[in-house]
């Protein structure tokens, strides 16, 4: 029996399917635990087989919490799915090692890199990596009258595209409502727009790119994968300034005229994961071999033209 718990599960129905599926693969029997701020509105827990509520991953008490369920349920592995609780847990690593959990979570550097939009621009940009200019915004105030517009505002922590804004004027700049110590100036990309879906295990081991045709609320909707050697490329420049990482990651980037550029580094499964997965990057049974003491069949020799088209589904509680 392996027991993941699925942290601040959400709507992550899609994938706890791709480990279901996974374990039936590879014949392991594995029991699905979520845990939620909110549970009971949560469809991510209604359909894992266990689900317990907690407090948010902002609570002082959130580690205690999470470390009495997989101590209690014994629990194997933990997969963080939001931004705000990665550096939690990777500080907290150490302490669910003690207790035989294992956390799918980067050490603190690499959070930090991920989790501050204005380092990662700066280490990948040191590195060669091609990004998009960044300043702050004071920096840029400087310049207001001289930036190439339009410009995107946003927050220097942020996720799921919240608080992004567009200045397409230097009115615009000036009468953007933003919290200026917090928000970053990046000049707004043109092209085609990629979401990079990566696995990591001393170096980039796969590396699975899909066009992001249509976006709602910052995940995507519609998307394509498609084979873009710039990507790649990127991917293994990554496992080469972090060497240590283990597990999957997202970055986002455009692709125009064949030139690549990246904006974004998630530290964690995108929400577009489950098109990486039907598509053959099959990140979550290399996850499920490894705890089981088998060798991942690692490989990057996924499906190309593989399309997600999703759509509203519900789950319902309650009577009937």
């Amino acid at each position: 029996m392996i027991r993941v718990l699925f942290s601040s599960a959400g709507r992550r129905v899609a994938l706890i399917n791709c480990f279901r599926a996974a374990a039936r693969e590879l014949r392991v029997d594995l029991e699905v635990m979520a845990v939620d701020a909110s549970p009971d509105w949560s469809p991510a827990c209604q359909v894992a087989d266990r689900h317990f509520a907690v407090p948010r991953c902002t609570d002082p008490t959130f580690v205690g919490s999470v470390m009495d369920i997989c101590s209690r349920h014994r629990v194997d592995l933990i997969i963080p799915t939001i931004d705000t609780e990665l550096a939690v847990y990777s500080l907290g690593k150490d302490l669910f090692a003690g207790i035989k959990t294992a956390v799918l979570v980067g050490n603190p550097d690499f959070i930090r890199f991920a989790r501050d939009k204005e380092e990662t621009v700066a280490i990948l940009r040191e590195k060669g990596i091609p990004t998009p200019h960044t300043a702050t915004y004071r920096q840029a105030a400087e310049e207001i009258d001289s930036l190439s517009y339009p410009v995107i505002l946003k927050p220097r922590a942020g996720s799921c595209s919240v608080g992004i804004t567009v200045a397409h004027s230097a009115e615009d700049f000036r009468g953007a409502m933003v919290e200026h110590d917090q928000y970053l100036v990046q000049e707004l990309c043109t092209g085609r727009e990629f979401t990079v879906n990566c696995f990591f295990d001393h170096g980039c081991v796969s590396c699975v790119p899909h066009f992001r045709k249509f976006v709602r609320a910052g995940e995507v909707c519609f998307a394509q994968t498609e084979r873009v050697p710039g990507f790649k490329d990127i991917g293994d420049r990554i496992g080469e300034i972090f060497p240590d990482f283990y597990g999957p990651l997202c970055f986002q980037g455009f692709e125009k005229e064949g030139e690549v550029r990246i904006f974004e580094v998630n530290a964690r499964f995108g929400g577009g994961y489950p098109i990486c997965d039907y598509a053959g990057g099959t990140f979550a049974r290399w996850i499920l071999q490894k705890i089981c003491g088998m060798i991942p069949d690692y490989h990057n020799d996924w499906h190309e033209g593989v399309r997600m088209l999703r759509y509203d589904e519900a789950v319902f509680t309650g009577a009937g």
